[in-house]
């Protein structure tokens, strides 16, 4: 009796937490042997190669993805892309599909970066999946969330490691497109993490995508409580080394002096975009 409570209590597990040639943290490239992933909110955890995330079937998205990256996975040898974005044939429901974009006006936009994923086929192939893909104007894809993406891998170079969650608002959106009904957010975050000679630091942005000029990236800076609060998503918890760094940091609404420097070449080529 006791082993078939433990053989239902195994398969009712991975009913809920889905892995998928999963490369566990300490496999990666430099890094610790802790691997972390927020709890779900609204959806359903499915691990990937080297990172995870939380699918909504209500809205054919995810509500958080969540990946480490390091020096060492940036310094690797890249593969070049040769995937195209195919539906997440993992996920219980159903991802969207690829042709639910077509005449969209929304491009398939990324949430784990594929550059971030090249040191590894594998990995780099799955974020081709419609499950890590949402719904982004030409001019938010390819202007201020690509230069955060940028500055994120430079912060990789300066602190060895950050994690990263990132992902949509369902707050505000009522559009979809589609089939399969996705919705197209109108607000995206991301919040990063990091450790600095053993102190803890983080911060997080949210973004409209409906913005037609946005700023510099410190005018998106928003505390992680607050964006905690707007996704019912607990992001870095145990992280922080004790409770009152988390407190603290948590509250922070902008970014101390030397902590998460911008490289102004990302910053002045967005800019030049914009102006086309």
């Amino acid at each position: 009796m006791v082993f078939w409570a433990f053989f239902i209590s195994g398969l009712i597990f991975l009913g809920a937490f889905y892995f998928d040639e999963f490369t566990p943290l300490n496999e990666l490239p430099g890094a610790p042997s802790v691997y972390y992933y927020p709890e779900p909110n609204l959806g359903v955890v499915y691990h990937k190669p080297s990172f995870s995330l939380s699918y909504v079937e209500e809205y054919e998205l995810p509500e958080w993805v969540c990946y480490s990256l390091t020096v060492e996975m940036l310094n690797k040898e890249k593969f070049e892309r040769n995937q195209d974005f195919e539906p997440d044939r993992d996920i219980a429901t159903g991802s969207g599909h690829y042709r639910d974009y077509k005449s969209s006006g929304y491009r398939r936009g990324h949430l784990v970066p594929s550059a971030d994923m090249a040191w590894k086929k594998k990995a780099m192939d799955a974020t081709f999946l419609l499950s890590n893909i949402a719904p982004m104007r030409a001019s938010f894809n390819d202007g201020i969330w690509l230069e955060l993406e940028h500055n994120v891998r430079d912060w990789a170079r300066r602190y060895e490691q950050v994690t990263v969650i990132a992902g949509p608002l369902f707050r505000d959106a009522t559009t979809t497109i589609g089939e399969n009904e996705i919705l197209v957010p109108r607000y995206f975050y991301k919040a990063v993490f990091a450790v600095q000679n053993d102190d803890p630091m983080v911060v997080a942005f949210l973004f409209d995508q409906d913005q037609t000029q946005p700023g510099a990236l410190d005018e998106y800076v928003i505390s992680v409580d607050s964006l905690e609060n707007l996704t019912g998503v607990d992001m870095f918890s145990n992280l922080y080394g004790s409770w009152d760094d988390e407190i603290e940091l948590e509250q922070q609404a902008t970014i101390p002096k030397g902590e998460w420097p911008f490289n102004e070449r990302w910053t002045l080529q967005r800019m030049e975009k914009q102006r086309e």
